[in-house]
């Protein structure tokens, strides 16, 4: 049975002076416990038919339907992300540390690719062990990519009120770290393009949020906990993003100022106005990740891929019994 890591939420410190900012208005398959803590031939003879069959190749390699961006170019020299466990890569300037966990052939065909995000105070190796991201890689065919904010190592990037740049329109240097992390991972490793994802939690998943606001065109399917909007204002989507939102109930209070239980619900029914698919689970747990939430989560990530916007479970279909009562299909 895998060890059970507590996420941290915030130091004392970074409680206090993320109160003041928002006081001042500066606007899976795998058991993991926030709670707690987680060909074609072709002969001489048949030329027409041989150019016709390889016509109909082409064809088919061009999958109809949307097709996610191509990753921006990475300005530099990849770290050997192949190698798994703790990586270095200098983003932004910045010496930026992240950990991947690697499923078991990550040269086969096909391979997700999984990005967790860390609350503030909190660690991408704590994260990654609380979350399950291991197991997740192993049983999903995924290469999971937890990083670091750049407070954990202190760097001059860090901005102790929100620990992700998320109040940055831009997404500062962690839309960077985004961008290059994406970029070496297709580049190592055999990335299904069509098949990336984010989950965080608590400001992991505000920085969630502003991925799925602002990155759409390179993601599958989202889960926030305990993220949303309110800090972050509300843009629509480039494309269309299935998105699983949880949250704690009423008490769901960061700082007694951060109300996140408010913020999923307004970015749900954000969301729901562009038509896009949305889960809302309302575990009522208050601010934390509950023990079943990485299982419900990685399954209904892993059953999108970029472009499908529909329930992926089928039309109509109800959820499956890897959700709890307390997730329903948004209206």
């Amino acid at each position: 049975m895998r060890q059970v890591v507590s996420p941290r939420l915030l130091s004392t410190s970074a409680v206090s002076a993320l109160a003041a900012c928002v006081f001042a208005a500066c606007g899976t398959t795998t058991a993991a416990s926030g709670a707690a803590a987680g060909t074609d031939t072709s002969s001489a003879a048949d030329a027409t038919t041989g150019d016709a069959a390889s016509a109909d190749v082409a064809a088919a390699d061009v999958d109809q339907g949307p097709q996610p961006a191509a990753p921006k170019a990475y300005n530099g020299t990849c770290p050997d992300l192949t190698l798994g466990g703790k990586v270095t890569i200098t983003s932004g300037g910045q010496k930026r540390t992240a950990y991947v966990s690697l499923p078991d052939d990550y040269s086969a065909p096909g391979n997700s690719l999984l990005f967790l995000w860390h609350g503030l105070g909190d660690s991408g190796s704590n994260f990654s062990a609380a979350f399950g991201a291991p197991g997740i890689a192993k049983q999903n065919n995924a290469v999971v990519i937890t990083p670091d904010d750049c407070c954990v190592k202190g760097l001059s990037c860090c901005a102790q009120v929100n620990g992700w740049a998320f109040l940055d329109a831009t997404g500062g240097a962690d839309s960077q770290l985004f961008d290059d992390l994406l970029s070496c991972a297709t580049q190592q490793m055999s990335i299904d393009t069509k098949r990336v994802y984010t989950a965080g939690f608590s400001a992991g998943a505000l920085w969630t949020t502003w991925l799925i606001l602002n990155r759409s065109e390179y993601l599958a399917a989202a889960a926030p906990f305990s993220g949303g909007v309110g800090l972050i204002d509300y843009i629509t989507p480039f494309w269309k993003i299935p998105v699983l939102g949880s949250w704690g109930g009423d008490n769901d209070i960061f700082a007694g100022y951060v109300t996140f239980y408010q913020y999923m619900q307004d970015f749900i029914a954000d969301l729901r106005k562009n038509d896009d698919f949305v889960i809302a689970c309302n575990h009522g747990l208050g601010h934390t990740v509950p023990p079943e939430g990485p299982d419900y989560a990685v399954d209904f990530l892993f059953r999108n891929t970029f472009g499908k916007t529909a329930n992926p479970y089928g039309a109509g279909a109800a959820l499956p019994s890897v959700f709890p009562s307390y997730c329903t299909i948004a209206p």
